[in-house]
């Protein structure tokens, strides 16, 4: 927990990450989603929330943080606390949308982090700048392809369809930002911010009340979340998780039906479904790229692991999936729990902390009703504005303009 105070002592950040948050994010795939929510209480303010996702796909908080503004200052007071508790490093890859602040924030305290964008807002995007949403469906196969070749295949189709689409994702963006196969890191399942923004929506009621009534709201709810995540994995007693198990099943099934051909020691040439992949157990890595991406035996190796094994092959599965599917895994990443704030009766605070006053940022407090709808930041398409088809002015449609009405008046005075 950290509090930041500006020159003149008025308040300009609060940074909080829980015990149970730092320690259980060991345990996570280290892939963080950041992204804000700006508050509507009497003093505004924007909560910035970095997310993470367990190996079943459910939410993990990492870290919240209050600014006045999203502006390079305050995602570089977010990132700066960030990297206290978790340090930078080459594995770590953070997805987040197009807004430069979070970029120039990544840069100078995680020089060494991948920085990729979330493959919807990029979609949409698109699809609001060039009106092409006919293309989409080969943005997200391109997105989505594990090797360069079949990225390729899709990109093409988008090149000869949009060429100015191809350019924007090309040179404007970069493959290496939004494309999973020419990613530098590894971004597991994780190809969007939907983590980050289902925790914004889980608040929308509560940022309009005061910080420590929302920072209240937060640790009730995943205190909650997390008692019952530990119980559910303690119950489960498969040795990887649920999904996990299921698509390992998949896998199994499509790999029985390949036929292998031993290269040399623990590497396999694949045959079936008309296509070859070459496996390399020693390395855990597939010509597909499955197996190097999800760390998780795709068909190739399970029935390179079948003729490895022969009949133990079953449990030498989950010898080559990773660690981070293992239920032990998950049960020690909720293992903390997240207490409850206790009522200020039982506080005990020292006298010198009960006298500061702490103002709010200087921020202007605007009269009328606020605002609720989410503004586009720099990077994104702004909705596009109806343009009145009478005067030919925007801001308001033919049915309210002002020269119909006025010709209509005449019309009944003649």
């Amino acid at each position: 927990m950290a509090l930041k105070l500006d020159n003149n002592g008025k308040f300009q950040c609060f940074f909080v990450a829980y015990e149970a948050l730092i320690q259980g994010f060991l345990f996570m795939r280290k892939v963080i989603a950041v992204d804000g929510i700006f508050l509507t209480g009497k003093h505004r303010g924007v909560l910035l929330s970095a997310v993470a996702q367990d190996s079943e796909n459910h939410i993990f908080p990492v870290a919240f943080c209050v600014v006045d503004k999203e502006c390079n200052a305050a995602y570089e007071k977010n990132f700066e606390q960030l990297s206290s508790i978790h340090p930078d490093n080459v594995e770590l890859c953070i997805i987040s949308n197009r807004h430069i602040s979070i970029a120039n924030g990544i840069s100078k305290f995680y020089p060494q982090d991948h920085h990729g964008f979330c493959l919807r807002h990029l979609a949409e995007n698109i699809r609001k700048k060039f009106h092409c949403g006919d293309l989409l469906h080969h943005y997200y196969s391109a997105t989505k392809a594990y090797r360069i070749d079949e990225f390729n295949d899709h990109f093409q189709q988008i090149k000869d369809n949009d060429t100015r689409v191809a350019k924007y994702l090309e040179e404007d963006v970069g493959f290496h930002q939004w494309s999973r196969a020419h990613f530098p890191s590894n971004r597991y399942e994780v190809l969007t911010t939907n983590n980050v923004e289902s925790v914004n929506s889980m608040f929308l009621l509560e940022r309009e009340f005061p910080i420590t009534a929302l920072f209240d709201a937060i640790n009730r709810r995943f205190a909650q979340k997390f008692h019952e995540r530990h119980i559910r994995f303690l119950d489960t007693p498969t040795i990887c998780v649920p999904s996990v198990k299921k698509k390992i099943n998949k896998n199994a099934t499509l790999g029985n039906r390949l036929l292998v051909h031993p290269i040399r020691q623990q590497v396999f040439s694949i045959n079936g479904h008309g296509a070859v992949a070459k496996v390399d157990l020693r390395n855990r890595a597939c010509s597909c790229r499955e197996f190097d991406l999800d760390k998780i035996p795709c068909p190739h190796a399970i029935a390179a692991l079948r003729v490895e094994f022969g009949a133990q092959y079953g449990t030498s599965i989950y010898d080559y999936t990773s660690d981070f599917y293992y239920i032990d895994t998950c049960v020690n990443a909720y293992v903390i729990e997240i207490h409850p704030v206790p009522s200020e009766e039982c506080w005990e605070v020292p006298p010198e902390l009960v006298e500061r006053k702490i103002p709010p940022s200087s921020c202007e407090i605007q009269l009328g009703r606020r605002k609720t709808k989410r503004i586009p930041v720099s990077g994104e398409v702004k909705k596009k504005q109806n343009i009145c088809s009478i005067c030919k002015r925007t801001g308001h449609k033919r049915t309210t303009c002002k020269k119909r009405t006025e010709g209509t008046s005449n019309s009944i005075v003649a």
